[in-house]
């Protein structure tokens, strides 16, 4: 390898060094409209609570009741209170869920 080739590789992965890092170095910016980035996984981002009842965002009281039901029927904790750990930690995961939902349509969709 010549003197010249050497150079011109050392300049080309000098040059690929500096905007490699200075690309990377750019994911720490916040976005543009200075909103911080919502770095929560999506498996662990709440669902919004018509998703979470199943029913539609329109859905009356009376929907939203028979579905809240529907849903702690499926996922109270007593239920499984003789089952695993894990089963019924996720029953207790659902339940809070699913109370939250619930809060937060009445206070949606008052009766």
């Amino acid at each position: 390898m010549t003197t010249l080739e050497f150079v011109v590789v050392a300049a080309c992965l000098a040059i690929g060094y500096k905007y490699t890092s200075a690309l990377l170095g750019k994911r720490d910016e916040p976005a543009p409209d200075d909103r911080p980035l919502d770095t929560t996984p999506l498996f662990e981002r709440p669902l919004p609570w018509h998703e979470v009842l199943g029913v539609l965002p329109e859905a009356t009281h009376e929907e939203i009741v028979a579905a809240y039901r529907t849903r702690m029927s499926q996922y109270h904790p007593d239920k499984v209170a003789n089952m695993g750990e894990d089963i019924r930690a996720l029953a207790e995961r659902r339940a809070k869920e699913i109370n939250a939902a619930y809060a937060e349509a009445c206070a949606v969709r008052p009766a």
